[in-house]
């Protein structure tokens, strides 16, 4: 064949690469691992489905197909893809504003949804446009995975209670239905909820891996069915449609999708950032190369050939991938395997969760919620730096008062806002050698003396339009502050990765204004790229240099030559330089 061909060949059906070397003794732990994801699976992707607004169904059919596409097409073997939490909230405050859940329309705009966020991510990952991701702080989202965290749990308190609250794209209102409507508790659901609580977190004291919400669905569904507590106000699920839904295309009219179309960029890279942070945890450990882009088209794809299968969007699970991972998973074989087992249960099973209380999928929900809430972390990041702390404070604050999504876009803009505020406002070292360890240092970290003649400056920053007349400013405000005697200021410029028009001439009115106080300005350690931008302009011809000066050392050696050596032996008291023992 030919190697050209081969290599589109791979290209297209990237799973050839380790099915072709694929082990027949991985057969069995793959089939076993499968089985154990699938086993939390089938209660979870239930759980989130009714997060989002949809009926249970709806979380099997997201359950099916989707791991089997995002496994064969996606890089990371061992990432377990279906329903999530995050996603479900998401999907959820997207288009409750358009359609009411758990309607015809609302359903239709969530399969739509699917599609959008299925298409963002595969050209996202076709035209390697992963870098993007990168945008989505550290910060914002320790504020918004632990706001959802707890909007996640406090969704499902209504099913806990077995009580009707009004849906909302905000949760302060939610708070208030249920408040209102907390005196109509159903004492008989509450303890159905709290018997699968106390199962699901005895079962993580027994074992990490323990399947205790599939114990829990198994005992607290015979346990209605034998008590027929349905007929006491207990809901299950009741009925499920029977079977996988034939490949169709859900129309949903221009207007709707369009206005889709915001939610799903949210909703594509944060869920895609979840399963990147999952992947990433999981290579540290089976040491499987990361492939960004690669990622991002298998979760695409699985996201629009899922909507074909009337699957809302869904992402990488963490909770399920560390199960593969515990459960011996070798290949994504594993995650194949599970798919079919959930395409096995909708042919032949579905009747046997008839009587499955939906106050046990709010209990699945709410411990898996719970454990996503890490104060900790707030205090991490304050600790390391006050403005990432604030940024995650603001996120998770903001996804209280307004739509979660929003607080995403409002966390990202206060991001870039701190960014730019600090590249506006650069810090500047004065820089002096330390006697002591003969090395030049900022001379505030030691209080060190620093020579009256040379004020030897170095900006921390590239110099743009943004931050150059802040640079000239300080400059001359560190000239003024200098005692009588200043003769050069000296700008090391080895953190200037480059410097643009408006810095040029901010720099061409600072040499300006320091020569009228007969002052000389020398630049050093000039990176290629700013040097030849200098070179470019006229502001070599400005300066008193034909060349910007390579070193420390050559730029001291050539100064020191230059200065009032009877100023340093008669009015200078400190020995800031080698050669200044030569003429004291």
């Amino acid at each position: 064949m030919d190697e050209n061909i081969r290599k589109l060949i791979f290209k297209i059906f990237p799973f050839l690469f380790w099915l072709k070397d694929y082990r027949k003794e991985n057969l069995i732990k793959d089939f076993l691992a499968g089985l154990t994801i699938s086993v939390v699976l089938i209660p979870q992707s239930m759980s989130y489905a009714m997060i989002a607004g949809l009926p249970p169904i709806y979380g099997l059919y997201a359950a099916s197909i989707p791991p089997v596409v995002a496994a064969l097409w996606g890089r990371a073997s061992l990432l377990a893809t279906g329903p999530v939490a995050m996603v479900s909230l998401l999907t959820f405050s997207s288009i409750i504003p358009f359609a009411k859940p758990g309607t015809p329309e609302y359903i239709n705009m969530a399969i739509n949804l699917a599609l959008l966020v299925g298409l963002i991510q595969f050209l996202m990952g076709a035209f390697r446009l992963g870098f993007i991701m990168r945008f989505v702080s550290h910060p914002v989202i320790v504020g918004f995975t632990n706001a959802a965290a707890i909007i996640i749990a406090s969704t499902q308190i209504q099913h806990l209670l077995g009580i009707s609250v009004k849906g909302s794209e905000f949760i302060l209102p939610m708070f208030l239905e249920i408040g209102k409507n907390i005196s109509n508790t159903n004492t008989y659901t509450l303890a159905v909820g709290l018997f699968a609580f106390t199962i699901i977190i005895a079962g993580k004291k027994i074992h990490d891996s323990f399947p205790g919400a599939m114990v829990a669905s198994v005992i607290t569904t015979l346990l209605v069915y034998a008590l027929n507590l349905n007929e006491a106000g207990v809901k299950t699920i009741g009925d499920l449609p029977k079977g996988l839904p034939s490949p169709s295309f859900t129309f949903v009219d221009f207007e709707h999708t369009a206005r889709l179309i915001g939610p799903a960029l949210v909703i594509a890279i944060v869920g895609f950032m979840e399963a990147m942070a999952i992947t990433k945890a999981i290579s540290s450990r089976t040491r499987e190369p990361v492939d960004i882009n690669q990622e991002l088209i298998g979760q695409g794809a699985a996201n629009i050939i899922g909507s074909l299968f009337k699957s809302y969007p869904v992402s990488g699970s963490f909770s399920r991938s560390a199960v593969n991972l515990q459960a011996g998973g070798k290949t994504g074989l594993s995650n194949i395997f599970s798919g079919l087992i959930v395409i096995a249960v909708l042919l032949f099973f579905t009747s046997t969760f008839y009587y499955l209380p939906k106050a046990t999928l709010a209990a699945i929900v709410m411990h898996a919620a719970t454990g996503l809430i890490k104060h900790s972390q707030f205090i991490k990041l304050y600790r390391t730096s006050k403005h990432d702390g604030i940024i995650a404070l603001i996120t998770f604050s903001f996804c209280f008062i307004t739509k979660p999504d929003y607080a995403i876009f409002i966390g990202i803009a206060v991001s870039l806002l701190f960014f730019l505020w600090e590249s506006m406002t650069p810090r500047i070292a004065i820089l002096t050698r330390n006697p002591k360890t003969e090395i030049f240092e900022d001379y505030e970290t030691n209080r060190l003396p620093f020579c009256p003649q040379i004020l030897y400056l170095r900006p921390e920053f590239s110099i743009y339009f943004a931050n150059a007349e802040f640079i000239r400013e300080y400059i001359l405000k560190k000239v003024e502050e200098s005692k009588n005697g200043l003769k050069f200021v000296l700008i090391d410029m080895e953190a200037v990765n480059r410097i643009d028009a408006t810095g040029i001439d901010e720099m061409k009115e600072l040499i300006g204004e320091l020569r009228k106080m007969d002052i000389e300005l020398y630049i050093a350690n000039v990176h290629k790229p700013v040097r030849e931008v200098l070179h470019n302009s006229s502001i070599m011809t400005m300066l008193k240099q034909d060349k910007c000066l390579k070193s420390k050392a050559e730029s001291i050696t050539l100064l020191f030559n230059k200065l009032d050596h009877k100023y340093c032996k008669e009015k200078c008291p400190f020995t800031v330089f080698w050669e200044c023992e030569t003429v004291k």
